[in-house]
């Protein structure tokens, strides 16, 4: 008996953990997305631009995933909240629905990742096919420089339980992806500044959504996986 107890305080303590690391990089990456947009808009940087959405995208997936972390710590779920959770699951009466919705979080995260993914992809060949006139390069690389410094403080808030939680690895996939395109942003604003390829930034954000799509998918087929299981 005390053991359960014991058990019950631990699990509690480790979502309350999460929903602190959640709520922090939620704060940090909607607060720095509106001010990359519109450093995006103004300096002429599709790259810019695409990392601003998807920090906004990002945002909504962290959102999704503090939901699913603070559903699981009720202690007390309705007859419905355990209905939804055990059909979503797919299983019979013996569903977990705590980590039914976790890893249904998981799985609409690497979706939304592979939407922006292919959305990104679409818009850099477009640019590349035909190349802005000018790109102001000294604010696309400041902005993404701040983007990088801020992603960075998420990974290191989300890295330490993501191997044992897949509703965690999945936000934290989200912010490694932000911060692959801050790096793909700043070569971008160093080539256009130093050798004037304006193409750097469709090259770049194209390169970028490779990245995000691959880093998804596993994600997408894990959870599929563990869902058919439950």
């Amino acid at each position: 008996m005390h053991q359960h107890s014991a058990d019950c305080h631990h699990a509690a303590i480790d979502s309350q953990a999460k929903q602190t690391q959640l709520t922090i990089a939620l704060l940090l990456i909607a607060g720095f997305a509106a001010s990359e947009l519109a450093v995006g808009l103004t300096s002429g940087s599709l790259a810019l631009v695409a990392e601003a959405g998807h920090m906004a995208a990002d945002s909504l997936a962290l959102v999704l995933a503090l939901v699913a972390t603070r559903l699981t710590q009720q202690p007390k779920r309705s007859v419905l909240s355990d209905s939804l959770a055990g059909m979503m699951a797919g299983s019979s009466s013996e569903t977990k629905p705590q980590a039914a919705w976790e890893t249904w979080a998981a799985l609409v995260n690497g979706l939304g990742l592979i939407a922006i993914a292919l959305w990104v992809g679409g818009e850099a060949i477009q640019r590349l096919y035909a190349p802005p006139d000018a790109i102001a390069s000294l604010p696309m690389l400041v902005t993404a420089s701040v983007g990088l410094a801020v992603n960075s403080i998420n990974i290191a808030l989300l890295h330490r339980d993501s191997n044992h939680d897949l509703n965690l690895r999945g936000a934290l996939l989200h912010v490694l992806a932000d911060a692959m395109s801050c790096i793909g942003v700043i070569l971008a604003a160093i080539a256009v500044s130093t050798l004037h390829w304006l193409w750097a930034d469709g090259a770049i954000s194209l390169v970028v959504a490779g990245i995000i799509l691959l880093g998804a998918l596993p994600l997408v087929v894990q959870s599929v996986r563990r869902l058919g299981q439950e």
